[in-house]
């Protein structure tokens, strides 16, 4: 289930986004193929502010479709925090748009279940039951919009995905 070996997701990360990895967890390569490990993936900002993520591994379709939602995620943001008579950015009205869309997005994962009144709610601490990876990370996301790489890896990969953060060499037989 390697996504990036898909020519469609490859070509389309390419064209729109900057790639670039981090090692964070543990896995060893055995005859040449990766074995264990899991994967996050994350679409940011050039500051290094997370737009989106995906938690673990998943299949090419999943991935483009997830590659694609982060991009008009941010293409909307940029129109409603656009002041049009100045020019400038309005990262207030930006991150509003980015939090309005995983909260869309996390009420869709969950079925709903935290609409209050025909108004979408949040929960207060992560939910950790009875929802998916996914809606967790678009939780983590609503709750704390735009938060740089560094202070949202280690929430997505130790509560989310359940691992141990790791910075040892991968091991290879």
């Amino acid at each position: 289930m390697n996504a990036l070996a898909d020519p469609r997701v490859a070509d389309y990360l390419n064209e729109n986004f900057i790639c670039t990895y981090l090692k964070v967890g543990t896995f060893q390569i055995i005859g040449g193929q990766k074995v264990g490990g899991n994967v996050a993936t994350y679409f940011c900002l050039p500051d290094s502010c997370v737009v989106h993520a995906v938690a673990g591994k998943v299949e090419a379709n999943k991935l483009l479709s997830e590659a694609r939602w982060a991009y008009e995620v941010r293409k909307s943001a940029l129109t409603f925090g656009a002041n049009l008579n100045t020019g400038k950015m309005d990262m207030r009205r930006y991150a509003d748009r980015v939090r309005q869309s995983h909260t869309e997005r996390y009420q869709n994962e969950t079925n709903g279940m935290w609409n209050a009144g025909g108004k979408m709610t949040l929960p207060n601490t992560m939910p950790k039951n009875n929802v998916t990876q996914q809606a967790q990370v678009h939780w983590l996301l609503a709750k704390n919009t735009l938060p740089p790489l560094e202070n949202v890896y280690p929430t997505v990969w130790r509560q989310v995905l359940n691992e141990q953060l790791s910075t040892l060499p991968v091991a290879q037989r």
